[in-house]
């Protein structure tokens, strides 16, 4: 009697582990196929003079996890009339990568949710729209905004409407002002991760990549 419960035990065990493989399985295949529509929406503020080398290079590492049927878009920002589409929607990482080594940090007053507001319209009126296609903006930033005119809920609205959400790299070379990404990326249902080490970066971007993917 207790080699069949044992015997039935294992089986059972064994098709609960086989069931869980399969479902992983299937979900790391949704995954692998779910197409993206994003943007980069990248800070070049003057507080990202000492950054713009770890910018460049987590702009890269996220780039590098798109796959075949993602589009994406490039846009710069420091306050509104310096918010700069470098790359419009494109398939090609070069093109993507490009943009990015010709980022440059200027001076101005960071304005946050006006660059994200413009991403999000050129997003709605530009992206591919099949149904299985996730939308988002992956924004880079310290969340400093100091001149944005729009105001973040009726940017929220925007976002929420087009379902686009919003994940951010937070970096700083001091500190982290929390109250404005906070919002923008969990309101959305988005992700907010802050490399501290350049060694974390390539990790932060493959967070964001899968994260980008799971709806």
């Amino acid at each position: 009697m207790i080699k069949f419960f044992a015997a039935a035990l294992t089986l059972v065990v064994g098709m609960c582990a086989s069931a869980f493989a399969q479902d992983v399985a299937l979900a790391q295949k949704s995954i692998e196929k779910h197409p993206l529509s994003y943007g980069l929406v990248v800070d070049n503020s003057g507080s990202f003079r000492m950054l713009l080398d770890k910018v460049i290079a987590v702009v890269s590492d996220v780039v590098e996890e798109n796959q075949a049927e993602d589009e994406a878009f490039l846009v710069t920002f420091v306050d509104a009339p310096k918010i700069v589409f470098r790359q419009e929607f494109t398939y090609k990482n070069s093109e993507l990568n490009d943009a990015a080594q010709n980022m440059f940090v200027e001076g101005g007053q960071t304005a946050i949710v006006d660059a994200v507001k413009s991403a999000a319209l050129y997003l709605e009126a530009n992206a591919k729209t099949d149904p299985a296609r996730s939308r988002a903006l992956v924004l880079v930033t310290d969340g400093e905004d100091r001149a944005s005119e729009a105001s973040i809920e009726d940017v929220l609205k925007i976002l929420k409407a087009a379902n686009i959400r919003v994940f951010t790299i937070a970096m700083s070379d001091g500190k982290v002002v929390t109250k404005i990404i906070d919002r923008l990326s969990k309101d959305t249902g988005g992700l907010v991760v802050t490399p501290k080490r350049s060694t974390e970066l390539a990790a932060a971007a493959k967070q964001i990549a899968v994260a980008m993917r799971t709806k």
